[in-house]
């Protein structure tokens, strides 16, 4: 701008000052800049734009953290609630807590739910999934005490009872004789075994599911405060007769094998100098000659103290014996031996074997086969 040189010097300096302040750009052009007491921008014809700030102002873009969680809301997924964030736990409410784009997916307040397929209300423990509370999942249940998910009668309500299959029906890990909530009315009777010996008196009853500990099929103990004194002399609990079937497979009668069966019977007698004795009569059948051919055999033995018996057997067709002159009675002369054993249900298994030769060949007998006697 051109000055007049004739103007006073006072003025000459106000008019530079005024020149001077009307253009705040940096701006290098060949026009004449616009200036602006804002400070904001300022263009000049030459095409620069001034980046001046306004007011003291930096001139970056700003953030904000409206619920002053200490995220920005560039990764705060709701700015407006504090509790809502990337660094939040997230919980089973309907909410994306942790910003990360899913909603209550892994919650810590998630619970375990147990598949109850009996429908009674109590759930497999072995079979679970997780859900928020409150969630319905058709075919599992919050509880897990049902031990056979199997049976709507077996969980934590059952009722316990004697049964084959030995079943713990409530649940509760203990079963039938081992539970005192079994129902006594499922329960059987036996002879109590109270010093455990495996033979019960015959004085004393008792009720429960199984054979075992105090309980016995047997009433044959002489003394049931002491388990060393069984069914021995004292009481000679075995005294009488005790019958049963036999079935015996037979080899050697005319060179034939079958088998015989009968009904025998055998007499124990402690105080006899023959304490087991008996005779068993039994056919058995020759294809030629004969129809049937009787079995004729005799017990002679003793008592094995305190729960066996033992000796061996004759047949009543002495040939060998006879033609010989030998003592019948010699069991030296019988390749034969039984043995028997008193078991827990009352009952006398004895266990016959051996051979008899006769002289002249026409009779030659083996035999083998248990016999179960009642008393």
């Amino acid at each position: 701008m051109a000055i007049s040189s004739t103007l006073p010097a006072p003025v000459l300096l106000a008019a530079a000052l005024l020149i001077g302040c009307g253009d705040n750009g940096t701006g290098a052009g060949t026009g004449t800049g616009t200036g602006s007491d804002t400070g904001s921008t300022a263009t000049d014809s030459g095409g620069t734009t001034d980046a001046g700030a306004a007011d003291g102002g930096t001139g970056a873009t700003s953030t904000t953290d409206a619920d002053a969680d200490g995220y920005s809301s560039e990764v705060d997924c709701d700015d407006d609630n504090a509790d809502v964030n990337p660094g939040a736990a997230e919980l089973c409410n309907g909410i994306d807590d942790n910003c990360d784009g899913v909603i209550d997916d892994d919650a810590t307040d998630r619970i375990s739910l147990y598949e109850d397929r009996d429908q009674d209300g109590y759930g497999n423990p072995l079979a679970s999934i997780s859900a928020c509370p409150g969630d319905a999942v058709k075919g599992y249940v919050t509880d897990n005490q049902d031990c056979r998910d199997s049976d709507p009668d077996i969980n934590p309500d059952g009722h316990e009872v004697c049964d084959d299959m030995n079943l713990d029906e409530d649940c509760d890990g203990l079963r039938e004789d081992a539970d005192d909530s079994t129902d006594t009315l499922s329960m059987s009777t036996f002879f109590a075994d109270y010093d455990l010996d495996g033979f019960g008196d015959p004085a004393t009853l008792v009720h429960g599911c199984d054979v075992g500990d105090i309980r016995s099929l047997n009433e044959l103990d002489c003394d049931d405060s002491n388990p060393n004194v069984g069914p021995d002399a004292s009481c000679a609990p075995f005294d009488g007769v005790w019958t049963g079937a036999v079935d015996f497979d037979v080899a050697g009668i005319y060179s034939t094998s079958g088998t015989c069966t009968d009904t025998g019977s055998v007499t124990i007698s402690d105080a006899s100098s023959t304490q087991v004795s008996g005779t068993v009569v039994c056919n058995y059948y020759v294809s030629y000659g004969y129809s049937y051919y009787p079995v004729i055999l005799t017990l002679h033995g003793e008592i094995d103290y305190p729960w066996g018996v033992s000796g061996y057997w004759t047949d009543a067709q002495e040939w060998y014996t006879e033609s010989t002159g030998a003592d019948p009675e010699d069991s030296s002369l019988w390749l034969t031996s039984f043995e028997g054993e008193f078991s827990e249900d009352g009952t006398l298994t004895l266990q016959l074997t051996g051979a008899r030769d006769n002289l002249f060949g026409s009779y030659d007998v083996s035999l083998d086969g248990p016999w179960v006697l009642t008393h």
